[in-house]
């Protein structure tokens, strides 16, 4: 399999930024969640979707534009 670069940039940056926490995956996520909601910038927040009747579980309904 061919190497991409900037795959390689990309892993190498998470990894950096995830070593500057010490490792903990938690307390990198914790940290980005606090800033996220102390920046002021609306976060958005979307409503749990529900199945149809009579069809697989991750069929959703199909909201036709008008």
């Amino acid at each position: 399999m061919k190497t991409d670069s900037i795959v390689a940039e990309v892993r190498h940056q998470r990894q950096s930024v995830l070593m500057s926490y010490d490792g903990d995956f938690e307390r990198m996520s914790h940290d980005v969640m606090l800033r996220q909601w102390s920046s002021g910038h609306r976060v958005v927040s979307r409503g749990k979707k529900t199945a149809q009747q009579n069809v697989a579980p991750n069929a959703y309904p199909l909201h036709r534009q008008a």
